[in-house]
């Protein structure tokens, strides 16, 4: 048996014999113990039965909460901590805790889901590492509304109200992400309604899926779109622009200042899907009067649209807007 162990029998002895002063002494001594070895549970367990040897130990009872406490904000990784320094900034050293030691780790691969439309998941997502999308289907076209990366928030909507999800979330690269349940939110409402408003308050001003959605809407009403005809050659290239995979070809089909759209052939769904998203360079040839200057363009997949006989419509955002001269002169 182990010395612990032994301790603990012996702490009963002394309730059993009433000697509770050294009862108390040997159950701060062991919580301070476990604190130090960053035990938090063990030591919240004793903490509770000093509790029920002598509540009247306000000394030891008050002490060994401000030990437990202080354990637990050095044992926060400290590159987690810079990363969410805003939020942390504006909560109390308990409400620190509380918050943190609440989170639950999730990895998740390229293109994998975190959640999807329509579909219900009450959790809020802290992005430690890497790069999702954030998309919406309208009708049969799947657009992107933004990427999110290491210090966004995503699924606040979700977690303080009960919604099922109006956008969909996809990992770009292997992503590590923070998360609460919903669980959380209800408990903390009752014991901890400060913290719950100022982690309120925080999303309201961190998040930025009200952003996207709302840019999306003014970008499909305000850009005017020529049509064009003519090949062009896509290649994926990742966030330093050197080339992923082999290119593929398509049939142009509108172009504006912001943006094209071209068709390609895809058989599978979610390999169009796949897409959404990514960084892409376009090569084509812009018939402007009587020239035909070549163009390469970097842009971003920004939706898909599934069509008749496997073909998909492809849209992309410029990285830089054309000028107006050469929309003027097309066609």
């Amino acid at each position: 048996m182990s010395n612990t162990s032994l301790d603990e029998e012996l702490i009963d002895q002394y309730v059993q014999d009433g000697n509770t002063e050294t009862a108390v002494k040997l159950l701060y001594e062991l919580i301070v113990k476990y604190a130090r070895q960053k035990n938090f549970t063990k030591a919240e367990a004793l903490r509770q039965k000093l509790f029920e040897v002598d509540p009247m130990a306000l000394t030891e009872i008050i002490k060994t909460a401000e030990i437990i406490e202080e354990e637990r904000i050095v044992s926060i990784d400290t590159s987690h901590k810079e990363l969410w320094a805003k939020l942390y900034n504006l909560l109390t050293t308990e409400e620190i805790n509380i918050l943190y030691y609440a989170l639950k780790e999730a990895l998740f691969d390229p293109n994998q889901p975190i959640f999807r439309q329509g579909q219900l998941n009450p959790k809020m997502y802290f992005v430690n590492h890497g790069d999702l999308k954030l998309t919406c289907k309208n009708k049969d076209r799947e657009a992107l509304l933004g990427t999110l990366t290491s210090g966004d928030i995503v699924g606040d909507e979700n977690f303080f109200l009960n919604s099922v999800c109006t956008t969909s979330l996809i990992a770009i690269s292997s992503v590590r992400m923070s998360y609460l349940e919903k669980d959380v939110l209800t408990e903390w409402e009752k014991e901890h309604p400060l913290l719950v408003s100022k982690l309120l308050a925080f999303c309201k001003e961190a998040s930025k899926t009200h952003d996207f959605l709302k840019q999306y809407h003014i970008d499909r009403r305000t850009q005017k779109r020529v049509d064009i005809s003519g090949k062009c050659q896509i290649q994926i290239v990742n966030s330093s622009g050197e080339a992923v995979g082999r290119p593929f070809y398509g049939e142009l089909s509108d172009i504006s200042a912001g943006g094209m759209s071209f068709l390609v052939r895809i058989t599978k769904k979610e390999t169009g899907r796949m897409l959404l998203g990514r960084r892409v360079k376009v090569a084509f040839d812009l018939f402007v009067g009587s020239s035909a200057p070549a163009m390469e363009l970097e842009a971003t997949i920004v939706a898909v649209r599934d069509r008749a006989f496997e073909d998909c419509s492809i849209h992309i955002k410029f990285r830089s807007p054309l000028r107006d001269e050469l929309l003027e002169g097309i066609g």
